[in-house]
């Protein structure tokens, strides 16, 4: 029978499920149907098309997560859900991580104004830099998957020490290098934010720049380069507050081992972990003019519906 506090956790879980899922569906549809009547997908929609999808991805794991913890919590840590997982955990986020490092790049590139010959040599060159990044992507993935292969090679050889010996210091060492192991881990997603953290970095400077001088040749209060900017800004800086507050609560869950009321702590974390794909889903439809039409459309607080294409870019 369930208490009341884990209703209202199954209920906040499910709640938020269905926001985020509705936001990044939206976002992954209507970026699909552009592709289908152009025939062709530019590579900033392409890129927010699979993140708004990962996200998905990222939602389905914690409800997974938090159904498997409050409803079946005696094989919550068996080695085969352990490893579903570990594995649906580290791929959604992983691959949500990335893809919004490769769009931050992408802006900075796109909209940031430096007259430097590495920058300009950047600039020109946009589309093979992020494809770059996306290889670099791969070359990540693959020693993440072999860090977490051995992560859970661990836990499984942890788990037959405890159900065969009695907790001798052999097994107190073996949690011990899982943990770490497991700890170890989340570092991997510091590559892509310490590059996105650039980009945004960049994207301020300029954003600077660029309003000292338009201030002493444009009459007009904004120009389209100054609102892309603007736009872009406040989206880079939200996914970095959001991602370091994703962060600290995916970490305190991986660290709950350490902590006393381990259950309690990782509802917690899973209450906190969807706020992060679903909240920068949103600031992304809100800060793109195309976007933020079709979807007040789908919410009938305008007439109409959607007719064509929708563009993901910031700088229409």
């Amino acid at each position: 029978m369930l208490n009341s506090f884990q209703i209202f956790f199954l209920f906040v879980i499910f709640s938020q499920f269905i926001l985020g899922t509705w936001g990044n569906g939206f976002l992954g549809l209507i970026n699909c149907i552009h592709w289908i009547k152009r025939s062709k997908i530019s590579l900033p929609d392409f890129i927010i098309m699979n993140l708004a999808f990962s996200r998905i991805f990222l939602q389905c794991v914690v409800v997974f997560d938090a159904v498997t913890l409050v409803l079946y919590p005696d094989f919550y840590y068996g080695v085969t859900l352990t490893q579903i997982r570990e594995t649906g955990w580290t791929l959604s986020n992983y691959l949500s991580t990335w893809l919004s490092t490769c769009l931050s790049v992408f802006y900075c590139l796109k909209i940031a104004i430096f007259s430097h010959p590495a920058f300009l040599w950047l600039k020109w060159r946009t589309s093979q830099v992020v494809a770059c990044i996306l290889l670099s992507c791969g070359l990540f993935f693959f020693f993440n998957t072999a860090w977490l292969i051995r992560n859970l090679d661990i836990y499984s050889g942890l788990l037959k020490m405890l159900l065969t010996a009695n907790y001798t210091e052999n097994v107190r060492r073996k949690e011990r290098e899982f943990y770490v192991f497991h700890l170890l881990g989340l570092l991997w997603t510091l590559t892509p934010f310490l590059i996105s953290l650039s980009s945004s970095l960049s994207l301020i400077l300029s954003l600077r720049r660029h309003t000292r001088m338009m201030g002493h040749h444009v009459t007009a209060p904004r120009d389209v380069s100054t609102k892309a900017h603007v736009r872009a800004t406040i989206v880079m800086i939200s996914f970095h507050l959001l991602f370091v507050f994703h962060f600290i609560f995916i970490f305190i869950g991986a660290a709950s081992m350490f902590l006393p009321n381990v259950k309690v702590i990782i509802m917690i974390t899973l209450l906190a972990a969807p706020l992060f794909p679903s909240v920068h889903t949103f600031i992304l439809i809100l800060h793109n003019k195309n976007l933020k039409q079709a979807f007040l459309r789908l919410l009938c607080l305008k007439k109409g519906s959607m007719k064509g294409g929708v563009r993901g870019s910031f700088t229409h």
